[in-house]
C-alpha cells in the first residue's frame, strides 16, 4: 500500500490544476471532481490505513485515533460517492494524435460538466480547448463539426480540471460521444477520447 501511495502523489505534486470559469483553483472546487475525488478520497484512506499496519504511535492517543478513524470512514464514503457518479457518466481516455495527450475524461449523463482527472497531461498549444462532438473520430470530418460544442481553452495542460456546460449544454447528451483536444490558432488535432456510457 506504501508503495501505492508514493507512486500516487508523483502526479498530484504535478497538478497546478485549474477549473474552467474560476480565478485559481482550490481543494473544495477540484472535490466536485469525481476523478480527482476517487484519487484523493483512496490516497487519504491510504494514509490512515498505513498508521494502523505500522502500529504508528500516534494511535496511542485516543483523540487522534478517533480522528483516524473518522477520517478514514469519511473518505471512504467519498471514495463510494466518486465512483457511483463515474458510473452515472460517460468515461474515455486520451489517445495522442498529432500531439502527446493522455488521461481519462468524463461527461456526466445529465450534460453539465466535462472533467479532467489527476493523470491528464496534454502538449500545451497556443489555443488549447476542449470540444465535445457527436463524430466518434474527429479525423473523420472536417474538424470542428457542425455538431462540435467548445467547451473552452485548457487552462493548463496537466492535472485534474472541470469545464462546466452551462449554456452550452446539449439538448441530448448521449449522442456525445468524443472529446476533442483542439487547437484553435493552429487548426491541429492534439487528442481525442471516444466516450462510453457507463450507466
Amino acid at each position: 500500500m506504501k508503495i501505492r501511495s508514493i507512486a500516487l502523489i508523483a502526479p498530484l505534486l504535478l497538478v497546478a490544476c485549474a477549473t474552467n470559469g474560476e480565478s485559481g483553483q482550490n481543494q473544495q472546487a477540484l472535490l466536485k471532481n469525481p476523478l480527482y475525488l476517487e484519487l484523493y478520497s483512496e490516497q487519504m484512506v491510504d494514509t490512515m490505513v498505513n498508521l494502523e499496519i505500522y502500529e504508528d504511535p500516534l494511535l496511542e492517543d485516543a483523540v487522534k485515533k478517533d480522528i483516524a478513524d473518522s477520517t478514514k470512514k469519511y473518505w471512504l464514503a467519498e471514495a463510494k460517492k466518486s465512483r457511483k457518479a463515474q458510473r452515472r457518466s460517460s468515461k474515455g481516455s486520451l489517445i495522442t494524435m498529432k500531439e502527446y495527450g493522455a488521461g481519462e475524461v468524463m461527461f456526466t449523463k445529465d450534460g453539465t460538466a466535462v472533467h479532467f482527472g489527476p493523470a491528464f497531461v496534454s502538449t500545451p498549444g497556443p489555443s488549447l480547448h476542449a470540444f465535445l462532438s457527436v463524430t466518434v473520430d474527429p479525423r473523420d470530418v472536417e474538424f470542428p463539426d457542425i455538431s462540435a460544442i467548445d467547451l473552452g481553452e485548457v487552462n493548463v495542460p496537466y492535472g485534474a480540471q472541470t469545464f462546466m456546460l452551462k449554456d452550452k449544454k446539449p439538448k441530448d447528451p448521449i449522442k456525445y460521444r468524443t472529446l476533442v483536444l483542439w487547437d484553435t490558432k493552429l487548426g491541429r488535432l492534439y487528442s481525442f477520447a471516444q466516450l462510453s456510457p457507463l450507466y
